[in-house]
């Protein structure tokens, strides 16, 4: 009796710890189990910045596509007095559709921009330029 009671527990130790080990390998997913609004699953795309300090992108997808073209980026970027007062472009590459036009400048309250495409949207992309100047 003793010794199936410690083989039944020694398997579900090892069970739990086989199950914990593999809910924590899913690379590209959220706590939540499912890929966040901002994320390419299957692929991925290169930023560059020049001439202030990027802290967030955020996309946003064409409604009713398959989340594959751009309709707007947004961008969060550090308070720096220095970036005051200037514009902000943005652009996608390596696909193809209407490319992005941000509107407002960088300010002491204003540190947010959105980046916005037509309704079609620019699909495929996997580059993001974005220069403050």
């Amino acid at each position: 009796m003793r010794k199936s009671a410690k083989i039944i527990t020694a398997l579900s130790v090892a069970g739990l710890a086989v199950a914990a080990g593999s809910a924590f390998t899913g690379g590209g997913l959220s706590t939540s189990g499912t890929a966040a609004e901002d994320s390419y699953v299957g692929g991925s795309v290169t930023q560059n910045i020049n001439g202030a300090t990027l802290t967030d992108t955020s996309y946003a997808y064409v409604v009713g596509g398959s989340n594959t073209a751009v309709a707007s980026v947004t961008l969060t970027f550090a308070d720096e007095p220095a970036t005051y007062g200037k514009t902000v472009t943005a652009a996608l590459g390596g696909g193809s559709g209407t490319n992005l036009t941000c509107a407002g400048a960088l300010g002491a309250v204003n540190h947010v921009v959105t980046c916005s495409s037509d309704g079609v949207g620019y699909a495929s992309a996997d580059s993001l330029t974005v220069t403050v100047g």
